[in-house]
């Protein structure tokens, strides 16, 4: 398949160069026109202009996600999102989370095409150069930690949070299996004091969850126990079809132990 051939011109190169020199993943028509020593207004104007060349992508009002030259002629590139998540959220409560959070913990070996981002502050979901943010509404956020990539800061939930908010709304992480394997994969790292004060918290459905899935997987107990007589769906995401019971935990099983455990088979 070929591809058109883009003529960039001066102006345009300069400020290309100067990008790729900066490193950056987000940038405003303000920085622009501070690195490239010009007037806002033809800052703006240049960045519309690289807009329909492909090397800029509109986020907000004057805030513009650079795909750098590696990202090739139809500016696809999924490096660094996470950058422009720390930069569009500045200033609002969030965490990346679910599906996101279980593959940069290694929990997952699944590569989400959706940067999932829980917050309490309302915001549309938008695609950009090939990805799509999503943004996960939520009435209180949960424990989270900071790291640092590419100069910026990012919050991500921890890994006893992240395996609460699974358990939760497992829609957000592939269901119930994907939550089984991200608390497998957890098993040697989280701190179980942590998870289990995370799990007297929440809700009687995720505590029974949790309890059956550590079962379920052979793991150690948190001495986590039912409070009603209340049956609960073990997979709310899933269809509404009982394919068993657990008693114990009062849950109606719409998915199976095996199906919840194949992936240790492959």
């Amino acid at each position: 398949m070929s591809h058109k051939s883009l003529e960039f011109g001066q102006l345009e190169s300069r400020a290309l160069f100067a990008l790729e020199e900066a490193e950056t993943a987000v940038v405003t028509s303000a920085r622009l026109a501070g690195m490239l020593r010009i007037s806002r207004g033809r800052a703006n104007k240049l960045a519309w202009q690289l807009t329909k060349k492909g090397r800029l992508k509109r986020i907000t009002r004057g805030m513009y996600l650079f795909a750098p030259m590696k990202a090739g002629p139809e500016g696809h590139w999924t490096e660094e999102a996470l950058v422009l998540v720390s930069r569009l959220m500045e200033g609002r409560p969030y965490y990346v989370g679910f599906w996101t959070a279980l593959n940069h913990y290694g929990f997952t070996e699944q590569i989400p095409r959706t940067t999932q981002v829980v917050t309490t502050a309302g915001r549309r979901s938008f695609g950009a150069l090939g990805l799509r943010f999503e943004f996960i509404r939520v009435g209180r956020l949960g424990e989270w930690r900071e790291e640092s990539i590419a100069g910026q800061t990012v919050r991500f939930a921890t890994a006893e949070q992240l395996i609460i908010d699974c358990l939760s709304h497992p829609g957000y992480c592939g269901g119930m299996r994907e939550a089984s394997k991200a608390l497998w994969g957890a098993r040697k790292t989280v701190n179980r004091a942590k998870l289990r004060a995370l799990a007297s918290r929440s809700n009687e459905a995720v505590r029974r969850r949790l309890g059956f899935l550590l079962e379920v997987l052979g793991l150690p107990g948190l001495d986590i126990a039912r409070k009603d007589a209340v049956w609960r769906w073990l997979d709310p995401s899933a269809a509404k079809e009982v394919k068993g019971k657990s008693s114990k935990w009062g849950l109606l099983l719409n998915v199976t132990e095996k199906e919840l455990t194949c992936w240790m088979e492959s």
